[in-house]
């Protein structure tokens, strides 16, 4: 199963990444990669009205408030590991240029996904990629 779950995160995040290209954000719901119901949570250390988000349009809220700043986004996929236990954990990076300054801003951060029956059921993101890897039991 392992390499069945890097595969269904990489169709989630190919199915996201084309979508936004669309400006689709909720695109990746289309992919059959995820469950319809699946939780997104963001890292504790960022602020927002809510701790986690359900579904496509909490996704889609979450996604809004998380590039409002920005003219430009992009993300890229560095590394997906499998974590077993179901668990895969995404090594992203993305890239953005603040709306009213101008400056590019750069970060990379990680994404563990929990699989259930061959689907995403949540992602939980960590600004530090090492402590994603630290919370499934890997170390870099």
């Amino acid at each position: 199963m392992s390499q069945e779950n890097v595969e269904v995160a990489r169709r989630l995040l190919e199915a996201f990444l084309a979508g936004v290209e669309r400006g689709e954000l909720g695109a990746g719901f289309d992919s059959g990669a995820i469950s319809e119901d699946s939780e997104w949570i963001p890292p504790a250390e960022v602020p927002g009205p809510s701790a986690s988000y359900r579904g496509r349009d909490g996704f889609i809220e979450f996604m809004r408030m998380w590039t409002e700043d920005f003219d430009s986004w992009s993300l890229e996929v560095e590394q997906l590991i499998d974590a077993g236990d179901d668990r895969v954990v995404g090594l992203l990076r993305q890239w953005a240029t603040g709306k009213g300054s101008r400056v590019p801003v750069e970060l990379q951060f990680a994404v563990v996904y929990e699989l259930e029956a061959g689907r995403i059921v949540r992602s939980r993101a960590y600004l530090d990629p090492a402590d994603a890897l630290e919370a499934v039991g890997l170390s870099e």
